[in-house]
Order: C-alpha cells, then sequence, then structure tokens
C-alpha cells in the first residue's frame, strides 16, 4: 500500500501543473498599433475616430484590450516646428470583453479645445497587463 501512495505522488509530482503553451517575446504580444486615426472639427469640439485593432504584432488574435489611451499636444502658431510633449488626454475602457459581437470603430470628443488652435493627437491601445501599443498615426488639426 504504501508503494502505490508513493508511486501515485510521483506521477502527480512528474505530470506538472498548468497549461504550458507556446514561448513567445513580450514585444510580439503587444497589439498591433492603429493606423486609421483621423480628426474633424465637429461643433466647438475635435472628433476623434479609429478603428479597434484585432490582432498582435505576431499576428494572434487579441482577447485581452482594455482601453484607448488618448494623447493630445497643442502646436504654437508662432512656432510650428518646437518640440512640444505629448499629454495624456484621457483613457478609453473597450466595456465590450463578453459579447460576441465587438465594437470596431471609436470616437472620442475633444471638447476642451480652443478655435484658432493647432492640436496633434495620437492614441494607443493598452492591454489588461498594461502593456501598451507603439503610438497610431499622428493627425493635426486646426479648430
Amino acid at each position: 500500500m504504501k508503494r502505490l501512495l508513493i508511486l501515485v505522488m510521483l506521477m502527480v509530482v512528474a505530470t506538472g501543473c498548468g497549461k504550458k503553451g507556446e514561448l513567445r517575446a513580450p514585444e510580439l504580444a503587444a497589439p498591433v498599433p492603429i493606423t486609421n486615426l483621423t480628426a474633424r472639427v465637429q461643433g466647438n469640439a475635435i472628433a476623434l475616430t479609429w478603428s479597434r485593432p484585432t490582432e498582435y504584432i505576431d499576428g494572434k488574435e487579441m482577447k485581452d484590450l482594455a482601453s484607448f489611451v488618448v494623447f493630445r499636444k497643442e502646436i504654437s502658431q508662432s512656432c510650428l516646428d518646437c518640440p512640444v510633449p505629448y499629454r495624456q488626454l484621457t483613457t478609453l475602457n473597450v466595456e465590450d470583453h463578453e459579447r460576441f459581437v465587438k465594437q470596431k470603430q471609436y470616437r472620442y470628443d475633444d471638447e476642451a479645445v480652443q478655435a484658432k488652435s493647432i492640436y496633434r493627437y495620437r492614441v494607443v491601445s493598452q492591454l489588461f497587463d498594461g502593456s501598451l501599443s507603439a503610438p497610431s498615426n499622428e493627425v493635426e488639426i486646426t479648430r
């Protein structure tokens, strides 16, 4: 009986636990960057639109998209080439994780803009683990 118990314990230890998957570099598990960010004046705001990324850089289907982070910088009209850092404007949470049909297009209306000002925007995707995609294409617009 003691031998049987030892044999069972050895089998349990030898089989391990958990599901093992293929290894992949962390940079390949980042979302594909957004490439179709657009901006247009909509009344007193600037409307930004873009498509939801659906895969990681390595081509695998993405299932853990958590949010989008929108960045903005205001360009001085007196110095269009002066370096100005981007500032985080807002974070938009993705709220359709449990749905079969996912939202394909996203929109954010920036209402904190001034008339006759120049703005540049870009958006990054964020995963539940905090990983960020590379920045989207940059758009510039004058309100």
